[in-house]
C-alpha cells in the first residue's frame, strides 16, 4: 500500500493545499470523499474578516463541524509553528483540532523539533511543509517525528519559496535525504506532472492551483475565468519581505505595482487580500496567485475527477 495513504488512511495520495480564504468545508469534504485528503485553510468558510482569537476559533469550529457533516473521511487543518504565530492564533487552532478530533496537521513554516514532538505526543499525523524546503530541514523534521514531508518548488502558486529550486529538484533531493514519504508540491496540475513527481521520488502530491479550478472551490467565477484566460507568458512575479517570499499572479494591479516597486528597490510591496482578490473576484483587490503551469489546466472539474487523475500514477 502507498505509504502516504497508509499514514493518512486515505485512498489516493493527493493532499489539497490549504488556500486560506478560498478553501471551504464543501471543497475539503469533496476532496476527502474522493479519496484524497482535504485540508482546511486558516479562513475556510469564513464570510468576513474576523478579529481576535476567540471569534476565530469559534468560526473555525463551525467550519470543522460543517465538514464533518459532509464527510466521514479524514481531513486536515493548516497550522504554523509558534515562531510564525506571534499572536497565538495557530496555537489555539491546534487546541481546537484536539477538541474536535481532527487528526492531521499540515504545518507551514520552519521546522520546530520540540513542537513536532509535542504534536505527535498528542496523536496528530504531521505533514511538514518548510517555507524554503531544504535537506537539513527535512532531516530535522524526520528526526522529530514528522510523518510526511512536502517538497515545494518555485513552480507553485501561493506564497512561493524564496529559493529558485523547481519542484522536480526539490522532490528528488528531499526524497533521497529522508526515509519518510515526500509529497511534491508546485505545478502538479495533471496526471503527467504527477507521474513526473513519482519518477523523481514523490509518494504523493500536494495540490493547490488545480483545486482552485474545481467545481467545489468557492473562489469567485471571475477568479477562475481570470486564471483560465491568462497566457502563461503573462504571469508576474514580485518579491516581498525583503526577498523572503514571492508571489506569482495574473497581471493586475498588485502584480504590476509589485514588479515596479521591486525595480525601484522596494522589496516589500503589498499583495492585497485573498478575501477581495480571489474569494470576491476583484482582480485589483489582491493577487490572483497560481502555479506557472496553470495554463495546462483545460477545464473546471469536480474534485472526484481531479483526485483520481492526480492519484492514478501512484495506484498499485
Amino acid at each position: 500500500m502507498n505509504r502516504v495513504c497508509e499514514i493518512l488512511n486515505i485512498q489516493y495520495p493527493v493532499i489539497q493545499g490549504p488556500m486560506a480564504w478560498i478553501t471551504s468545508s464543501e471543497l475539503v469534504a469533496a476532496v476527502s470523499n474522493a479519496g484524497g485528503l482535504g485540508v482546511l485553510g486558516t479562513s475556510a468558510d469564513f464570510t468576513q474578516m474576523v478579529q481576535g482569537i476567540p471569534e476565530t476559533v469559534e468560526e473555525m469550529r463551525k467550519t470543522i463541524r460543517r465538514t464533518k457533516e459532509l464527510t466521514d473521511k479524514p481531513f486536515g487543518i493548516n497550522v504554523f509553528p509558534e515562531a510564525a504565530d506571534p499572536y497565538g492564533f495557530s496555537k489555539a487552532t491546534i487546541e481546537l483540532a484536539k477538541e474536535e478530533g481532527v487528526k492531521v496537521l499540515v504545518v507551514a513554516g520552519n521546522v520546530s523539533s520540540d513542537e513536532i514532538r509535542s504534536w505527535k505526543a498528542d496523536g496528530f499525523a504531521v505533514i511538514m511543509r518548510e517555507a524554503d524546503p531544504s535537506v537539513r530541514g527535512a532531516k530535522l523534521a524526520e528526526e522529530a517525528g514528522a510523518d510526511i514531508i512536502v517538497a515545494t518548488g518555485c513552480d507553485e502558486g501561493g506564497c512561493m519559496p524564496s529559493l529558485s529550486t523547481g519542484t522536480t529538484a526539490a522532490t528528488a533531493l528531499l526524497a533521497d535525504a529522508v526515509s519518510i514519504p515526500v509529497l511534491a508540491a508546485g505545478g502538479i496540475v495533471n496526471e503527467k506532472m504527477a507521474m513526473a513527481a513519482k519518477v523523481v521520488g514523490a509518494e504523493g502530491v500536494f495540490v493547490g492551483t488545480r483545486f482552485i479550478l474545481s467545481e467545489e472551490c468557492r473562489a469567485a467565477d471571475a477568479t477562475k475565468r481570470d486564471i483560465m484566460a491568462t497566457h502563461p507568458d503573462d504571469f508576474l512575479v514580485f518579491t516581498q519581505a525583503n526577498g523572503a517570499s514571492k508571489w506569482r499572479t495574473t497581471p493586475h494591479r498588485h502584480g504590476i505595482e509589485g514588479v515596479e516597486a521591486n525595480r525601484n528597490g522596494n522589496m516589500n510591496p503589498p499583495s492585497g487580500s485573498f478575501f477581495y482578490g480571489m474569494l470576491q473576484g476583484d482582480p485589483d483587490g489582491g493577487v490572483n496567485t497560481v502555479s506557472n503551469l496553470a495554463s495546462l489546466i483545460k477545464s473546471i472539474d469536480p474534485c472526484e475527477k481531479i483526485v483520481r487523475e492526480l492519484g492514478a500514477p501512484f495506484a498499485e
